[in-house]
């Protein structure tokens, strides 16, 4: 006579049948990352089902809020670490490492100086200016491929803890490898550092790759008695800020890899423009798109655009002339007439 039959299953008695019944229980083998993953996404649901937000205290994982989306468009993406405000050749360096991973893709926050209590200032790098400069850098890419911009609200990573930010880059984003500079710091209260993030990267087997701070031979350093540049200096944006101050217009394009560009809307310069003709013009500095360098004349070529969204057409010969810059006002002057019907942004680059 046959035994009974539970579940698909021939029922037999002893230590066979509950081995048999067992081993059709186990789920298949899942590696390392597998189960991490597994692990945060449950964790990101339980969170965002007790209302989605994580206290500053906490150390658990999950997203603060909503979650995080895939890093879509690009096959294998490769997160390069910054705040990536003046795009220098520091942050090119990052790129091009992120480029030899994957696709390079550059991470940022918004809304830091606000929630931060900071003083928020215009960009070194207008922001209808940056997509021109990362097509300029697609040629130094491992693959060729133009890097993409990814920005995240500060307000949902700013209580992450170092590991928790890790999961969100590599589980959530699918991140393929991680590049930042040696003086990168991440998590609540700053509290990772580049040699955590390696451990944090091998732990949850995703590479890390940490890049020495670039430095430029000649054009950061403090003025010798001639006037010339003195010894290297790490590239940085703050630094490029105060060599912008001091209106050091070579030292700049020579960690930016290019010249300095200012960028003022048409319209604004329509509604602010006082005096001059079609050769001259003067408009109020809070109407630039980006930061204007200190007080001085300085030559300038001149480009428009007829897109409001971007520089990228912006290609020369401009039209040469000299910009005055003042105390509340910059003086454009051209040595040919500026016809600015039909253009949405002017351009100056300072040679």
């Amino acid at each position: 006579m046959g035994l009974p039959v539970r579940g698909g299953l021939r029922a037999e008695g002893g230590a066979r049948g509950a081995a048999l019944h067992s081993a059709s229980r186990v789920p298949p083998a899942r590696t390392t990352r597998e189960w991490e993953e597994a692990t945060w996404r449950r964790a990101r649901r339980r969170v965002l089902a007790l209302g989605g937000h994580q206290s500053e205290c906490t150390t658990s994982a999950g997203p603060s809020e909503g979650g995080f989306e895939r890093i879509e468009g690009v096959s294998r993406p490769a997160v390069a670490l910054g705040k990536f405000n003046a795009l220098h050749l520091g942050h090119r360096e990052l790129i091009r490492r992120a480029s030899r991973m994957g696709h390079p893709c550059l991470l940022s926050f918004s809304g830091m100086s606000k929630i931060l209590g900071r003083v928020s200032r215009p960009p070194l790098t207008a922001t209808v200016d940056r997509d021109r400069v990362l097509r300029g850098w697609s040629d130094a890419m491992a693959n060729g491929s133009q890097p993409k911009e990814v920005v995240i609200p500060f307000k949902d990573v700013r209580h992450l803890q170092p590991e928790d930010f890790v999961k969100v880059l590599v589980y959530e984003m699918g991140a393929s490898g991680i590049v930042c500079g040696e003086n990168y710091r991440f998590g609540y209260r700053a509290a990772g550092d580049a040699s955590l993030l390696s451990e944090l990267g091998a732990k949850h087997e995703i590479p890390v790759c940490v890049v020495d701070l670039v430095e430029t031979p000649r054009g950061g350093g403090a003025p010798g008695a001639g006037g010339e540049e003195q010894g290297p200096r790490a590239i940085s944006s703050s630094r490029i800020s105060n060599l912008l101050a001091e209106g050091r217009m070579g030292a700049i394009a020579e960690m930016l890899g290019r010249e300095y560009r200012l960028v003022v809307g048409c319209d604004d310069i329509l509604r602010g423009a006082r005096g001059g003709g079609g050769r001259s013009l003067s408009v109020p500095l809070e109407s630039f798109r980006n930061l204007v360098p200190g007080p001085g004349t300085y030559p300038v070529s001149v480009v428009a655009s007829g897109d409001e969204r971007t520089t990228a057409d912006c290609a020369g010969p401009g039209i040469a002339g000299t910009v005055r810059v003042g105390e509340s006002d910059a003086i454009l002057e051209c040595s040919d007439d500026l016809d600015l019907e039909g253009e949405a942004l002017l351009c100056m680059d300072f040679t």
